[in-house]
């Protein structure tokens, strides 16, 4: 198995594991928003990894090495506090989340099989790869702009 087939099945996992534990704990309606975010930002790299985008590629390691670190740290300092079973959740899935990130931004192996399958690419995934990253970005801009008008509403009540 090399390192592209090992970072898509990794990404899945995330997805997985995020969903499948919350589903597990209380199903749809107990589901919480921010299994909801991280499940939703591990879906959309695992969608760039499959187009091969680079933009995807790059953003959503950086971003796996930060939730990782998040995760094993908050694990680390909030040891005890909370059931061992969620102390272990968060840890195996902080170090799912870093050595996921590492792949996808430090492994030489999978950087010469991402470029060697774009290479070969065909013409219908290119053109899905950049309509994939041209609603990326309009769902970006959309998220912006009601942030922006929310916080000058607020502006204007105060």
């Amino acid at each position: 198995m090399n390192h592209y087939r090992i970072a898509l099945a990794l990404t899945l996992a995330l997805v997985l594991l995020v969903v499948g534990f919350f589903l597990y704990l209380g199903g749809f309606a107990r589901l919480p928003s921010g299994a909801v975010t991280l499940s939703s930002l591990a879906f959309v790299v695992l969608l760039g990894l499959w187009l091969q985008s680079y933009i995807l590629r790059y953003c959503g390691g950086v971003l796996f090495l930060v939730l990782g670190a998040l995760f094993i740290w908050q694990t680390y300092s909030e040891l005890g506090q909370k059931p061992v079973l969620f102390d272990f959740y968060w840890f195996i899935l902080g170090a799912l989340y870093l050595f996921d990130g590492a792949i996808l931004l430090f492994s030489k192996p999978f950087a010469v099989e991402f470029e060697r399958l774009r290479t070969a690419q065909s013409k219908h995934k290119t053109r899905l790869r950049k309509a994939f990253v041209i609603a990326a970005g309009v769902a970006i801009c959309i998220a912006l702009y009601n942030d922006v008008v929310h916080l000058i509403k607020l502006w204007n009540e105060s």
